[in-house]
């Protein structure tokens, strides 16, 4: 019996990185669509550091870097791709786009031109445009620009949600509530604590009434202290997605609202709560609750 126990326990264990870097990809790409390069290609950086590349994470890595018109870098990472997937025509169109523009920019620097490589991926466009016009004098400029989704006004929560249960502390804001807690909520590692466990219960009950009306997005957080070896995550964002993932599931079970009502990420390291990288302090989570469909 402890047999089959330790077997699942070393298949969860095995599982849980690879949950995690979906996870992270999602956050990315999320972060993408809405111009945050730099936090976007923090995370996949730090997904893909300490386990094999996936097509998905390289692609994703190369579109942020041509959005930001660093193209040798994104079309190194496509080259890394393409190996993993040979034969794929969207990496090649893509590769293709990048080369054109990079030959023009090189071999015709006294010349402004028309050129566009589009690199589309859901929601997320790249237009590299170097110069138009006639002969002149200066270089071919390299603008990089982003068509931005114009972001439909959210309605607000329920005027009659009280989240003010202990050890919580629940604002309003504008289309949401944003609910942080007193103390850490967890012992260490994944594992809740008591008091973690039972402000959440709380939290959940308060929750139950809107379960059908609300999203909730669930953020994990660390501190920056290096994660210990033989853990089952490998890097603190992980250990933050992680940690989201485990809230997710006991207010799905106390509130009853649909799993597919919530989104969980993490910064690890870097969104320790007002600087304050405390081991205790950080093994919580933040939330954000906004009506269905708006978080």
């Amino acid at each position: 019996m402890a047999d089959g126990a330790d077997r699942a326990d070393g298949a969860d264990r095995a599982a849980l990185p690879l949950a995690a870097r979906e996870l992270a990809l999602a956050q990315a790409r999320t972060l993408a669509r809405h111009g945050r390069y730099a936090e976007a290609e923090a995370i996949l950086t730090d997904a893909g550091r300490d386990a094999d590349p996936s097509v998905p994470l390289l692609d994703l890595l190369a579109r942020v870097h041509a959005q930001q018109g660093r193209l040798d870098e994104a079309d190194a990472a496509w080259d890394e791709a393409e190996h993993l997937a040979p034969g794929s025509p969207e990496i090649a169109e893509c590769r293709r786009r990048v080369a054109k523009a990079r030959a023009r920019r090189s071999t015709r620097p006294a010349w402004p031109y028309a050129a566009a490589v589009a690199v589309v991926a859901p929601a997320v466009a790249v237009l590299v445009v170097a110069g138009a016009g006639e002969e002149g004098d200066r270089p071919a400029p390299v603008v990089v620009r982003t068509v931005p989704a114009a972001p439909a006004p959210a309605p607000d929560v329920p005027a009659g949600m009280d989240l003010g249960v202990p050890g919580a502390v629940a604002r309003r804001r504008q289309g949401e509530i944003s609910v942080s807690f007193r103390q850490g909520l967890f012992q260490d590692g994944v594992r809740l604590s008591r008091d973690g466990r039972a402000v959440l219960s709380a939290l959940g009950a308060r929750l139950r009434p809107y379960a059908t009306r609300i999203s909730v997005a669930v953020i994990g957080h660390t501190d920056d202290r290096p994660v210990p070896p033989g853990r089952g995550y490998a890097t603190n964002t992980e250990l933050g997605t992680l940690r989201a993932m485990v809230v997710r599931e006991l207010l799905h079970d106390r509130a009853g609202i649909p799993t597919g009502r919530f989104t969980v990420s993490s910064l690890g390291a870097a969104s320790a709560l007002g600087g304050d990288r405390s081991p205790a302090r950080n093994r919580t989570v933040g939330l954000r609750i906004s009506p269905a469909g708006q978080e």
